[in-house]
């Protein structure tokens, strides 16, 4: 069995579940190659677990020449399978596929925007030539198949799972310099700030928390601190302790500082990689009830889920954590747990295993 993945590892953090599954995969006995973009963080890692790796990524999204430099590879390769991820790949790959008998698997990692009616979506997931797209989590798999009421459904449920060896060595960042003391009760909230991220729930949630209760806010990522943003905190008692700490490359040392991690997006969540990272991490989350959300947090057990845009109920979760350790601890625990067995990457792995089987009839 060859398989081709077309994909971006150019980064380290942000790509590791999808590329260590890939070599999880080729541990098993599949031969596996990376088509990406020259000097991959991940190259020597593919390179030692035995695959080839092509540094010629379609920089664009229409040049026929990188379309016949893909269809080369998959001449001279031979492969049963190609994996694609990311919209350039697609639109090459489901041209360079033409009249080869590889089988192509497409990648979804979040709900909407793919409409039957929407010419453009034939050059991608609609494209006839699809033998089956990966969705990671039920609401995207739901919103793909509702776009095929004309063909059979080539949808197929993969969690992008992680694994709790790469958190157990992280160390905890020292957050004074930042206005933290040290030992303080710390939420932490990581993504950037879009409008479905509801940041202004969050922060006022955190005034009401802040203006008479020792509770730490560390906000991290791009665009926090804009206008609207700050005139929220305004000249509340609680701002100092509503920190804007920007970009982090490797945000991994602050959480492990924290005890809480928060999500109060509205919507648009697929499988939220820094609420993943969080609950593997320890932290106990408060998270909003939506799709996505649910898939890391199914019930009460594993933490608080509050309803959207509920600036009380936010407050009051995190009020719960920081008034009992026990409470905190358990739901810490249980969270830690759930991502532990429900979203490992060897599960990961076994499903990609099995759809390979399905398409190609491939036995071990």
């Amino acid at each position: 069995m060859k398989v081709l993945v077309v994909s971006d590892y150019r980064g380290t953090i942000s790509v590791r579940p999808e590329a260590e599954m890939f070599i999880g995969v080729a541990k098993h006995g599949v031969h596996v190659d990376i088509v990406t973009y020259p000097d991959t963080a991940y190259e020597q890692a593919f390179r030692a677990a035995g695959m080839e790796v092509f540094p010629t990524h379609p920089m664009s999204k229409f040049d026929r020449k990188e379309t016949l430099s893909l269809r080369q590879i998959l001449i001279d390769g031979g492969y049963h399978v190609m994996h694609l991820y990311n919209s350039r790949a697609m639109i090459h790959g489901l041209k360079a596929a033409k009249g080869l008998p590889v089988k192509v698997i497409l990648y979804r990692g979040y709900a909407g925007h793919v409409h039957w009616y929407d010419p453009l979506a034939y050059m991608k997931y609609l494209h006839p030539r699809v033998d089956a797209i990966i969705c990671i989590t039920k609401e995207i798999q739901q919103s793909i198949q509702r776009q095929f009421w004309f063909r059979a459904d080539p949808t197929v449920l993969i969690t992008k799972g992680h694994d709790p060896a790469w958190y157990a060595n992280v160390k905890m960042a020292n957050l004074e310099p930042y206005g933290i003391p040290e030992g303080a009760f710390t939420v932490i909230s990581v993504a950037n700030n879009r409008p479905f991220k509801d940041m202004p729930t969050l922060l006022r949630a955190a005034i009401r928390v802040s203006d008479n209760k020792p509770v730490y806010w560390l906000l991290v990522g791009s665009g926090m601190d804009t206008s609207e943003n700050l005139k929220i905190i305004g000249d509340s008692s609680a701002r100092d302790k509503i920190i804007f700490a920007g970009f982090q490359p490797d945000p991994l040392p602050m959480m492990a500082a924290c005890q809480v991690i928060a999500n109060t997006s509205l919507g648009g969540e697929g499988l939220n990689k820094t609420l993943i990272e969080g609950m593997s991490l320890g932290l106990a989350p408060v998270v909003t009830d939506i799709a996505g959300n649910r898939e890391l947090v199914p019930s009460s057990e594993q933490g608080e889920i509050v309803p959207p845009g509920s600036v009380d109920q936010v407050a009051e979760a995190v009020l719960r954590y920081a008034k009992d350790r026990g409470y905190l601890d358990h739901k810490a625990r249980t969270a830690r747990g759930y991502i532990r067995k429900a979203l490992h990457i060897d599960v990961s792995v076994k499903q990609t295993m099995a759809l390979y089987r399905k398409l190609v009839g491939w036995t071990d």
